[in-house]
Order: structure tokens, then C-alpha cells, then sequence
């Protein structure tokens, strides 16, 4: 592609991250440069920056470039760059715009003079601007503005975002022509709000939110009529529910009084909706006030109107349900419903690689997108047990730390790893697990290990280089949200020296199961108690054969030369050892017997194991009256 500029034909290069190996690496942006500058000019991601190029009601919808030229290259200013894009969610009351940066970090907005083009042969959104100075640049959705000039001779305007919203200025107004500028927010989450605090529910509806920006050197000298949308009560009953409503809020004791009289009220029936009130609160500042000397009135289609003398900087317009309002519980509820609007409900999802358990991914989705991520989750092959978090509100571009405790930490140089919230972008977080102590966990078939997740707010975020760092000031707080994190484990070989594998093949005698039922077969009660007493088994060892086989005495000798055999160790010879003491309680046939059944030995061994039998033997007689086991 090129482009015509001053009869000169500029071409338009599609730029691919500069930090990328790649060769075939994808357009980032597209740039239109005189010819000189097309090996010059340089692009490169910079994510780590996302959170600081947002602000207020912004939304970040793109990546966040980085456009560069050397200092020593002319460049005939304004260039045209186009910028991809992707907004989720589009309405009426944003706006997309382009954010840059220059090299002072100075700030500019830019109105893209087109949002949809063909580059790179693909038709897309693309953030088309002309720039005048290069540096960092972002495609952000913010609420639009408006600005308008009030002449002296008044002025009557209908919102382009919202034509109910309408704001009449008289004549005589504003002495001079005054510059204005408006915002509406739309408020959507006050059944959320309703349902978290029970003194909520006598808000029935909410006007949306009015950022009004007038010259603070200026006073209004006549009423600035304004004209909201406020819908009346959405939850109107029959007369027959309203009668069962208000049975069954009487007759509950589970209530509290303070619901029970707020449940009263709203099942009312639509010949009570003049009992309805409508407020209108203020803010100067940070501080929220029911402006008691504003009169509301209802208008057709929803709408209501007002008028004002004075400026204030918000302003909202509630529906109540009776005309009990207490002035520091509305003021709560906006403060709250303004906060809410600001930030988002987010899950904190933790899946492992389906063939490998230690590849795993971090994602804080929108509690409303989570059913749509685990799906892609699943496409990339995270097939592992979701293990999602409980809800967690954040704002856009704050960022979670990441740290690990426990056995499991993640490879690499990096102790702690961060992952940025936008609630229009995907926010994954990719690593690699491994066991800290290897010889850790040892009753669990598993390494176990906790991920723990600590918010870290815009405003502790400094710029440094290329990445928004955490300040020096900062103090972890409470951490906001713990994953467990769990590692198989594998089965470990541990190598010895050959030749002590072959000396201790050697040296151990094997004496079998099979030996020792046969040998407790042929021993007599007096037999059994000798042996022990030879054997020198401790009395616990004999009284625990006994009770675990109290009815016959062959299984109580076998648990007693089973409980010998374990005491031993590995390397004795035992068959040899048993013979000898069977020798000296005077059964040297039972001995030769033992020696024979067992595994072959050479010449030399049987003949001094056999002249060591009788000589225990002999001195057998010696062992006086045999007692008994029993």
C-alpha cells in the first residue's frame, strides 16, 4: 500500500514486534514513512506499560506499542499510523481513541479519523491516526465527551450519546460564551448493589451518572433545567402477588425487621406509585449530598426534570420507593453504585497442561466471560482441574503479584510474576512448576504448594523503561486470593555402586515365608518357647504373636520368627543364624533340615554350618528345664 503525499508516493509498512525471533512474525501496526525511513523505524510490544496507559472509564482494547526512529533521522511530520484493535463491547456512551506517549511522556489523545480499513490484505478495526511526535501508543474505549459553548443568549441541547438526556440553558445564563463539557455513565449494577445490602432495596431505579464540567470562574445567574432518563419501578406485581408477598414477609421469621418493612413496601400495588420519591443528589469534590431543595418532576416515557442554581460536578437522580430516606444511606448507596461502575468482577482461574502437569496457565477472566474462558482455556490443551477463586472486584489496569509458597516454585529468574486486569483483553499468565524439595511431601502422593495473589493498585505503579514496576513504597497488604497447587510425583532411581549390589546379592540368606510356616509346623509349644528365648525376642514381640493368633500355636510361631526377621537387618544371614539356635534347644534334625531346604550353598559352608549346629547342640543341655509360652 502507499500513500500520495505532496505528489510523493509514501508506502505503508506493516511493522512486526522487533523483539520477536522470528522471521515470519505478524504486522503489529502499520506505518506510512518516506522511503529513507523504512529500515530506520522500528516497533516493539511493550505489555509491561498497560497499566499506566490507562486511566478513569478507560478501557485498553489493543496492544501497547512502541514506535521508534534513531534521534539523528529527519522525519517529515504528521506520519500515519494505523493500529489494531479489538472493543468487546461497543454502546452508544464510548468512544474509541488513541493514547500516546511521546519520549517526555507527555500524554495526547488523538480522535482516530477511521476505526475499520484493509492492511496487511485483511479487512479489521484499525485505530487510524497522524501523529506528530513517535513513542508509545494504545487504542483505548473511554466514555465520550462532549463540549459544547453556552452563548449569552442560552442554549438548548439534546446529547448525542443519549438524545433523552437533555440540558436547557436560559437566556443570561453565563454572562460570557462559556465552555462546557458532559460524560454520562450508565449505571448498571444496582441489583448487584441490592442484593449485598438489604437497606438498598428501597432504591427502585437510578438515573445515569452526569459528569457536568462547567467553568469554575463562572456562576450560573438563571436554573439550568436538566432532563434524565430515570424508569419508573421495573418490578411491579398483580394484586394477587403482591398479597402473597406480603403474607409470606410477615410470617417470616428468618427477616430482619428492616427487610420486613422494605418487603412491605415493595409489593404495593401500582395505585400506591405516587408514594414513589425521586431525589437528586450532588457531588462537589468527593462528598455526595441529597440536594433537599431541588424539586423532581415526572415526565412522560420515564423521563424526569429538574433544575439547578448552583454547579455541581455529578449529579444522579434516584427512585425511591416510599418517602422514608434517610440522607447518609442514599449517599452510601451512590458512593457505592460509583464505585461499582469503576470496577469489575474477576475470577482468578488456575488449569495445568493436560499431558504435561507442570506447564500451567493463569487467567483473571470477567466473572461473565468465565464460562467462555475455560473454553479456550480447553482449546489450548488446559484440560487440568479448574480451580477457580471467589469473585474479586478490580479496576482496569491493576495488576496481581504472584508469589509461591510451600514446595512448588516456578522455573526461571523471576521470584514473583505479575498478570495486568483488562476487562477487554485476555490476561494469561503462562509458567512452568517444579518441586522445591524433592524428598518434601513424603506422605502425599503429590507436591503441594500455594500460589498467593496480592493486588497491586495504578497508583503504586511507577514507570521504568518498559515496564510499569511496583514503587519502592509499596507494603504487600493482605493477599487477596490462594490457589493450591499440586506436582505427581515421579518415581526416583536412585543409582548405588554396582559392586554393592553384587556383595549384598551375595551375603543376604533368603529365608522365605515358605520356611518359616514350615519350621512353625514342627515345633512343640516348649520348642516355641526356647526359641524365643534363644532368639532373644523381646516379651511385647511374644505377647503380640499371641494375641494375634490366640487359637493356634503354628501361626503363633510364625508371627514370632516373622517379627525376628523383620528386626534384622538385611545383610545378616539368617538361615545360618536360626539354624544355630535351633541347635541349641536340642532339634539339630530340624536344623540340617532348614539348611536343606533352603537355597543351595557350596561344600565348605554346609560343613561348618553342620559342625556349628552340633556344637550348639551339645551345649544345648545345658539351657536346664524348658519352659513354657504359654
Amino acid at each position: 500500500m502507499a500513500v500520495e503525499r505532496e505528489g510523493v508516493s509514501w508506502p505503508t509498512l506493516g511493522l512486526p514486534d522487533s523483539t520477536s525471533t522470528s522471521s515470519s512474525a505478524p504486522a503489529v501496526c502499520y506505518l506510512t514513512v518516506p522511503p529513507h525511513l523504512t529500515k530506520l523505524v522500528t516497533c516493539k510490544l511493550v505489555e509491561g506499560l498497560s497499566s499506566l496507559m490507562v486511566s478513569g472509564s478507560e478501557e485498553l482494547v489493543s496492544s501497547v506499542l512502541s514506535v521508534e526512529i534513531p534521534s539523528g533521522a529527519k522525519c517529515p511530520f504528521p506520519l500515519t499510523i494505523a493500529l489494531p484493535f479489538r472493543a468487546y463491547y461497543c454502546s452508544s456512551y464510548r468512544e474509541i481513541t488513541v493514547k500516546a506517549v511521546d519520549r517526555e511522556r507527555r500524554v495526547s489523545y488523538i480522535t482516530p479519523a477511521a476505526t475499520e480499513g484493509i492492511y496487511g490484505g485483511h479487512r479489521g478495526s484499525f485505530a487510524v491516526v497522524r501523529v506528530y511526535s513517535l513513542g508509545v501508543f494504545a487504542v483505548l474505549s473511554r466514555l465520550q465527551k462532549e463540549m459544547f459553548t453556552i452563548p449569552k443568549r442560552g442554549l438548548s441541547l439534546k446529547l448525542c450519546v443519549d438524545p433523552r438526556i437533555c440540558l436547557d440553558y436560559q437566556p443570561g445564563s453565563f454572562t460570557t460564551p462559556a465552555i462546557a463539557q458532559v460524560t454520562v455513565q450508565p449505571v448498571d449494577v444496582m441489583s448487584t448493589l441490592k442484593c449485598r445490602n438489604d437497606s438498598y432495596l428501597s432504591v427502585l431505579s437510578t438515573s445515569p451518572m452526569l459528569y457536568l464540567n462547567h467553568p469554575s470562574t463562572l456562576s450560573p445567574q438563571r436554573p439550568l433545567t436538566l432532563t434524565l432518563p430515570c424508569p419508573p419501578n421495573p418490578d411491579k406485581r398483580t394484586g394477587e402477588e403482591n398479597t402473597h408477598l406480603s403474607s409470606l414477609s410477615l410470617t417470616s421469621n428468618n427477616l430482619s425487621p428492616h427487610r420486613v418493612s422494605v418487603l412491605n413496601a415493595s409489593v404495593k400495588s401500582s395505585s400506591d406509585a405516587s408514594k414513589e420519591q425521586l431525589e437528586v443528589l450532588g457531588c462537589r469534590g468527593e462528598q455526595w449530598n441529597v440536594l433537599d431543595k431541588v424539586s423532581v418532576r415526572n415526565l412522560q416515557n420515564g423521563l424526569v426534570s429538574f433544575e439547578l442554581v448552583e454547579n455541581y460536578e455529578r449529579l444522579i437522580v434516584l427512585r425511591l420507593l416510599s418517602s422514608t430516606r434517610p440522607p447518609c444511606c442514599m449517599s452510601s448507596f451512590v458512593e457505592e453504585l460509583e464505585e461499582s461502575v469503576r470496577t469489575c468482577a474477576v475470577t482468578i482461574v488456575l488449569q495445568t497442561g493436560r499431558e504435561d502437569p507442570g506447564s500451567v496457565a493463569l487467567t483473571a477472566l470477567p466473572s461473565r466471560e468465565l464460562s467462555c474462558g475455560l473454553v479456550e482455556l480447553q482449546a489450548q490443551d488446559y484440560w487440568g482441574r479448574p480451580e477457580p477463586s471467589a469473585e474479586i472486584s478490580m479496576r482496569e489496569g491493576e495488576q496481581l503479584l504472584l508469589r509461591f509458597s510451600g514446595n512448588i516454585i516456578s522455573t526461571g529468574d523471576q521470584h514473583t510474576h505479575t498478570i495486568t486486569f483488562h476487562s477487554q483483553r485476555r490476561n494469561k499468565l503462562r509458567l512452568r512448576l517444579v518441586e522445591l524439595d524433592p524428598f518434601g511431601n513424603h506422605s502425599s502422593p503429590h507436591y503441594r504448594g500455594t500460589a498467593v495473589l496480592f493486588r497491586v493498585t495504578r497508583d503504586q505503579l511507577v514507570w521504568s523503561g518498559d515496564r510499569a514496576v511496583v514503587s519502592d513504597h509499596y507494603c504487600l497488604e493482605e493477599p487477596v486470593c490462594k490457589l493450591s497447587l499440586t506436582l505427581p510425583k515421579t518415581v526416583r532411581t536412585v543409582p548405588r555402586p554396582l559392586i554393592t549390589k553384587v556383595l549384598q546379592h551375595d551375603r543376604t540368606e533368603p529365608l522365605r515365608d515358605e520356611l518359616l510356616a514350615w519350621l512353625s509346623g514342627e515345633l512343640c509349644e516348649e520348642d516355641s518357647a526356647l526359641l524365643a528365648r534363644c532368639l532373644r525376642l523381646r516379651r511385647s514381640a511374644v505377647q503380640l504373636a499371641r494375641i494375634r493368633a490366640p487359637g493356634s500355636l503354628a501361626r503363633q510361631t510364625y508371627h514370632m520368627l516373622a517379627a525376628w526377621r523383620r528386626a534384622l537387618p538385611s545383610s545378616a544371614e539368617k538361615r545360618p543364624l536360626l539354624a544355630r539356635c535351633l541347635g541349641r534347644i536340642g532339634r539339630p534334625e530340624l536344623a540340617e533340615e532348614l539348611l536343606r531346604r533352603g537355597p543351595a550353598v557350596d561344600e565348605d559352608e554346609w560343613r561348618g554350618v553342620r559342625e556349628r549346629v552340633a556344637a550348639e547342640g551339645s551345649e544345648g543341655a545345658h539351657l536346664g528345664t524348658r519352659p513354657s509360652i504359654t
